[in-house]
């Protein structure tokens, strides 16, 4: 799916122009677009074109917010009942900000330039960074860019680092930075054993796990909902003898919290490692809801 804030059409023009005037928390109506545009030094056919572009744009908006369940606020303005004022929800005055982002991020990408961004990691104060993306993953329905940060000492000894869309706060295009381009196949390498959003680089080597299903539908979801492509059936589900998988993974916290997710539907029976680490998690788990 195109992104409506990508590209230099009047389409999207007017996407980035709603956004800007509906984040600074006023309602808006199409006339305020008429500084922008400047209608009286524009030919007839532009300022058309312009027109039903900026109604093209809000329903396109209108749309992206439908999609998280968000709606744009309209009421009628108080000076001419013709018009029609909007604004973002009343709670959320920036609604579409990861939207906002990735398009950035895939202009830069596209324009083979490095970014200036500001960034949130977890439980830290944010952070300023050079950054150099070169690959875009979407792990459990959480969007993340791929890339190396200009400053080698921030990359920490890793090849890549993992960023969430969610967690920069603002991006720019730099000018005068070279970019470094990655090799999308080389990260889809890295990423074919993991499961999560990055690779576990202390541990790299990927493990055959066995699942032991107890219920016929854990099995069959298992199947036809799988947790990871390398997935395969060992022995079909029977009842009173249960059923077994297997999957080629490296070792992550994702994959144990996956596995924690099924519950008493499926059970580790190797590696041992790491069906006494799921054991002791649901000992502590347990402790918890001790009286």
């Amino acid at each position: 799916m195109t992104n409506i804030f990508q590209g230099e059409s009047k389409e999207a023009q007017c996407v980035r122009e709603w956004d800007r005037l509906l984040r600074e928390g006023n309602w808006v109506d199409t006339d305020d677009f008429a500084n922008i545009f400047d209608y009286k030094n524009i030919s007839g056919k532009d300022e058309f074109a312009y027109r039903k572009a900026i109604k093209k744009a809000k329903n396109n908006i209108r749309k992206a917010l439908a999609e998280r369940g968000l709606y744009l606020r309209e009421c009628k303005s108080s000076e001419d009942n013709r018009k029609v004022l909007t604004a973002y929800p009343e709670n959320n005055k920036d609604p579409l900000h990861d939207v906002r982002i990735m398009a950035i991020v895939e202009d830069a990408m596209n324009y083979s330039r490095a970014l200036r961004l500001t960034y949130a990691p977890s439980y830290h104060n944010s952070e300023e960074h050079i950054f150099h993306p070169q690959y875009l993953r979407i792990y459990n329905g959480r969007q993340y860019v791929y890339g190396v940060y200009e400053n080698e000492n921030e990359n920490k000894g890793l090849p890549f680092v993992a960023l969430p869309i969610d967690r920069i706060l603002s991006a720019t295009k730099t000018k005068d930075v070279l970019y470094r381009r990655g090799d999308p196949e080389d990260y889809e390498r890295q990423m074919r054993d993991v499961m999560g959003a990055s690779p576990n680089f202390r541990y790299p080597n990927a493990v055959d796990v066995v699942l032991r299903t107890h219920d016929l539908r854990t099995h069959m979801l298992l199947i036809t909902k799988p947790l990871h492509h390398s997935i395969r059936e060992l022995k079909p589900y029977i009842p009173e003898q249960n059923g077994e998988l297997v999957i080629h993974v490296q070792s992550s916290k994702e994959l144990v919290n996956w596995i924690l997710h099924y519950g008493t539907g499926v059970e580790i029976v190797s590696p041992i490692e790491l069906r006494e680490h799921i054991a002791r998690v649901i000992h502590i788990m347990n402790d918890y809801y001790k009286e």
